[in-house]
């Protein structure tokens, strides 16, 4: 037998789940926590399917444990066993009528600053629960964590379903404090004479949100944070200027945005599993999010 051509027939398919879990968690205990049984029983069963398919799935160094390529060759079986479990179970819940619960990870600015103000009102007309993954980071559908993603960027992977969400655009705000007892700022060179507020470089989760040297590469920083709430909430205080996303910026009364002409533009994507599409809930809260943010364009570019 080939050492990266498993004997599928061998296999014990309980096991499958283990073998997944420990893929997608990389460590014992978090894919023990998960399934919810002990570390040493991931790892017994994991050494029974290593038996069973004659062969080594997985290595481990200091980060964790990773694919062999026998379990890259085995995990599109796996998770095509998986999915097909998760929609008999689908099809069952729909004949009980029972309520599904959807996880949804998103990234903190958009979360905060948009969804989080309009999921629950659409949720209170439907038969579905929500679990709002809300991070200063991107969360991806291949880690099996989440059902719904939406990040900053495509993503990469096979076996995804993903669609531009919005694109968006970021610019200069001061609180109107601020500019009333500073001097004008009349062009993008005059930004260096005042103080800002900003991210922590070795903080920020993708390069798309390393946008601060764009926008004036000589800034002088008195203020940083990991969340665009807290700068948000340091640029109204009049502490200095900052860049926000227009979606953050917008209806707030005592921001205004500095050199309206000078601006930045990324895109958000959402995303889920080709198989999890199938699921009717599932789909009626991505259609519920895709299609609010296609009624709000002007809000992701709206300039105060």
């Amino acid at each position: 037998m080939s050492n990266d051509s498993p004997d599928l027939l061998s296999i014990n398919w309980n096991d499958l789940k283990y073998f997944i879990a420990l893929k997608r968690y990389g460590r014992l205990s978090s894919a023990a926590q998960k399934i919810g049984c002990s570390h040493v029983t991931i790892a017994n069963r994991i050494e029974q399917l290593e038996k069973s398919v004659g062969t080594k799935l997985f290595y481990q160094n200091n980060l964790g444990f990773h694919l062999t390529k026998a379990g890259e060759n085995l995990l599109p079986y796996a998770e095509k066993c998986e999915s097909t479990l998760l929609l008999a179970n689908e099809k069952y819940r729909n004949e009980l009528k029972t309520r599904s619960t959807i996880r949804i990870g998103v990234t903190e600015g958009f979360s905060n600053y948009y969804l989080a103000s309009r999921l629950p009102r659409w949720l209170q007309e439907q038969e579905i629960d929500v679990e709002l993954i809300s991070l200063a980071s991107n969360t991806f559908i291949t880690s099996g964590k989440v059902d719904i993603s939406i990040t900053v960027g495509p993503q990469h992977g096979s076996n995804i379903i993903q669609k531009k969400l919005a694109d968006y655009t970021l610019g200069v705000f001061a609180s109107k404090d601020y500019m009333a007892n500073h001097p004008v700022i009349k062009a993008k060179s005059d930004l260096k004479n005042h103080p800002f507020i900003g991210y922590i470089e070795e903080q920020v989760f993708t390069k798309q949100l390393k946008y601060q040297k764009e926008i004036s590469p000589t800034a002088s920083f008195v203020y940083k944070s990991t969340t665009i709430g807290t700068q948000s909430q340091a640029i109204r205080s009049g502490l200095g200027l900052g860049i926000l996303p227009h979606f953050v910026a917008y209806n707030d009364s005592d921001i205004i945005q500095v050199l309206p002409s000078l601006s930045l533009s990324r895109e958000l994507w959402i995303s889920t599993s080709k198989d999890l599409h199938q699921f009717k809930d599932l789909k009626l809260t991505w259609d519920f999010i895709y299609n609010s943010c296609q009624s709000d364009k002007h809000i992701f570019h709206c300039l105060n």
